[in-house]
């Protein structure tokens, strides 16, 4: 019995059965790698961020060669997450976020400019331009503020500082008459000069433009000096010969009277000053005309302001006659009244 045990012809189909198994499972596995090299693996790759939603298979072994495959361009100020350079080796499925980039506004400190980018947030698109806001900067928006494209993204510089100008202060034209120089004449008395006044503001800026001011103090420290400019009131009038320098002229309305009991019945022939009646004085009202005031009376002469009456007062004048007729013939009538200079 033993000795048939080892007889190789007892041995040899078993032996085989087991070859023909080994080499079945050797060429299976050989099969199946080659299946595998010959059909690379396939990415289904979800893509958000464009018009509308899209789902790519793709043999690719990069995201960005399968966005390109598929004609999917994207620019450069473009964002994709994950980023195109993802390997795309051992996924099978691959959810894809692309932010396309569009165009903002940037005023920083005065200085615009339109930008493209694809910034989520005001607070992103400054780190991306690399703007640090520095004290006295104000942000229009809040830094988490969604973009989107057309705002204006704002950084303004706020300052203000302390400014001592001197104004001038403009002098006073001050005028006075003067008797002694002729209508139309002019004199200066004493020149003018302008004072001068200290002002302390605070000036407020922004992005170096300046916004609002407010006075914090304000001094003189020269008084200005008026200018004195004396003007003529003399003028001259001719008649006879005789030059009558006067100061004033009045338009007055002229009665004559007599220093007889015609005039005046109760009367004693003098004047209410104690002179004795008579051509050449004329009663007037003192208010307007004071007493002992010199006059030169058109169509009547020299004369002097020496008599009062009742029915004198205003812009009335009663001029004196030697006869009744004198004072009859000339009636009542307007007349031009100088008044002359002492």
């Amino acid at each position: 019995m033993s000795g048939q045990w080892w007889q190789p012809s007892r041995w040899l189909p078993y032996l085989r059965a087991r070859w023909v198994a080994v080499v079945a499972v050797a060429v299976l596995l050989v099969g199946g790698v080659a299946v595998k090299l010959a059909w690379p693996e396939v990415h289904v790759i979800h893509v958000a961020g464009l018009d509308e939603p899209i789902t790519i298979r793709t043999h690719q072994t990069t995201l960005g060669a399968a966005l390109e495959e598929q004609g999917i361009l994207v620019g450069p100020k473009d964002k994709v997450d994950p980023p195109l350079d993802t390997s795309l080796k051992g996924i099978k499925e691959l959810s894809v976020t692309i932010r396309k980039a569009f165009p903002v506004t940037v005023t920083i400190r005065g200085e615009s400019q339109q930008v493209e980018t694809a910034a989520a947030t005001v607070g992103e698109l400054l780190e991306e331009l690399g703007v640090t806001l520095e004290p006295g900067d104000e942000l229009n928006l809040d830094p988490a503020t969604a973009l989107a494209a057309g705002m204006e993204v704002r950084v303004v510089h706020h300052s203000e500082e302390i400014e001592v100008v001197q104004e001038p202060i403009p002098y006073e034209i001050l005028e006075q008459n003067d008797p002694y120089l002729f209508i139309g004449q002019r004199r200066e008395i004493q020149a003018g000069e302008p004072g001068i006044r200290e002002i302390r503001r605070l000036v407020r800026y922004e992005d170096g433009v300046e916004v609002a001011s407010e006075i914090l103090e304000e001094r003189v420290i020269k008084e200005p000096v008026p200018q004195i400019i004396a003007y003529g009131t003399l003028g001259v009038v001719s008649r006879g010969g005789t030059e009558y320098r006067y100061t004033r002229a009045l338009e007055m309305i002229a009665t004559g009277y007599t220093a007889g009991k015609e005039s005046n019945p109760r009367g004693n022939g003098l004047t209410y000053t104690g002179l004795k009646a008579r051509r050449g004085i004329v009663a007037v009202d003192p208010n307007v005309i004071p007493l002992y005031t010199r006059l030169y009376v058109e169509g009547y002469g020299p004369a002097l302001a020496a008599d009062i009456g009742g029915a004198i007062k205003g812009n009335r004048i009663d001029l004196c006659f030697d006869t009744v007729e004198e004072a009859l013939q000339w009636g009542v009538r307007p007349v031009t009244v100088y008044i002359l200079q002492e």
